[in-house]
């Protein structure tokens, strides 16, 4: 099966050319310890590559009629990388106690697939309604002519205290606990051809939540210029999601229509972060990998519903169900200081 992908300017290039430069810059430039002593305000920039998984955006099956006996195949969107960034800025006290720090992180991507495929196309994202026994289906034997699209849009907003403690002269344990305000948004759309009619179904749904944040980083000093850092923080929010999806049978058609709410929603996050830290005077940069684990409010509240026996083609290759999504993100960053040593125990 062949697709053809119609997407966004790419954004990957500019993004791998910033890990590059900063890969470059680590090696060329030298440091002071990551955890040095400061006091006074910071601001940072992170960018990444980001890439999504797990968000099983099944929106047709298809059952190719050229065979015998015919094979349901399910056609799902393939979700690709997308840039990525994360903005901070925050006031340090110096040496044990801590600091503050409020960031914010957005990813938004769109995703187009065009295919002609032989035999029946049949679009799954709103599935069996009132205006079709069978549910929806499209077919010719020649070719279905079908454009499947997909938008995803997530944001988040923190607001940390950083807790410093000193374990060795070269290793610090850091607790963190704050608050996190996020968004998730997601669009789904198919229309369909036969050579007579257009087909259509859409999907949308949002969730909003907040909640606190608790975890903790370890970083680990090799030489007075160079660590590692990783840190694990758990977020627990209270949720509502609410969304809506449509079909409608021809360009003139009525649309059908089917809704949900829901204001009590479990939202729980998991981000874990691995990097490698340079510093000099007043700058930190930093090369990592990150993942980040959204899992409840990303749960689909208008999943496609089957229609038992009649509902021909959606059956088996009906929607695997979703309640846990990640993004993962391989990221640099910089982060600039203004301010002075503290005088007091090295964070």
């Amino acid at each position: 099966m062949r697709f053809s992908r119609m997407r966004l300017p790419c954004t990957l290039g500019p993004a791998v050319a910033v890990v590059a430069v900063f890969a470059m810059l680590a090696f060329a430039t030298p440091a002071s310890a990551a955890g040095e002593d400061f006091k006074g305000w910071f601001v940072a920039l992170d960018l990444a590559t980001t890439q999504p998984n797990s968000l099983d955006q099944h929106f047709a099956n298809h059952i190719d009629t050229t065979q015998t006996p015919a094979p349901v195949e399910r056609l799902v969107i393939d979700n690709k990388t997308d840039f990525t960034y994360r903005a901070s800025a925050g006031y340090s006290w110096g040496g044990s106690l801590g600091s503050l720090k409020v960031s914010y992180w957005s990813f938004d991507n769109d995703d187009k697939m065009t295919d002609t495929l032989a035999g029946y196309v049949n679009p799954t994202i709103f599935g069996f309604g009132f205006n079709s026994i069978y549910a929806m289906y499209v077919y010719n034997a020649a070719g279905v002519n079908f454009t499947a699209t997909s938008k995803v849009k997530a944001t988040s907003t923190d607001l940390d205290y950083v807790r410093p403690i000193a374990t060795s002269e070269k290793n610090t344990l850091s607790w963190l606990a704050g608050l996190r305000v996020a968004s998730y948004e997601e669009d789904q759309g198919f229309v369909g051809f036969d050579g007579t009619n257009y087909y259509y179904q859409n999907k949308h749904f949002k969730s909003n939540g907040v909640g606190l944040r608790v975890g903790a980083s370890a970083e680990f000093g090799f030489t007075p210029h160079f660590g590692l850092v990783s840190s694990a923080v758990f977020s627990f929010l209270q949720a509502d999601l609410k969304g809506h999806s449509s079909q409608q049978f021809g360009a003139a058609g009525t649309p059908e229509i089917m809704r949900a709410k829901d204001n009590n929603i479990r939202g729980e996050m998991r981000d874990f972060d691995v990097k490698a830290v340079w510093s000099y005077g007043p700058l930190d940069y930093w090369l990592g990998f990150s993942t980040s684990s959204w899992g409840g409010m990303v749960a689909d509240p208008v999943p496609a519903l089957g229609g038992g026996p009649l509902a021909f083609g959606l059956g088996p290759a009906e929607s695997r169900g979703r309640d846990n999504i990640s993004f993962n993100s391989l990221h640099a960053g910089v982060k600039w200081k203004f301010g002075k040593k503290s005088g007091l125990p090295p964070i």
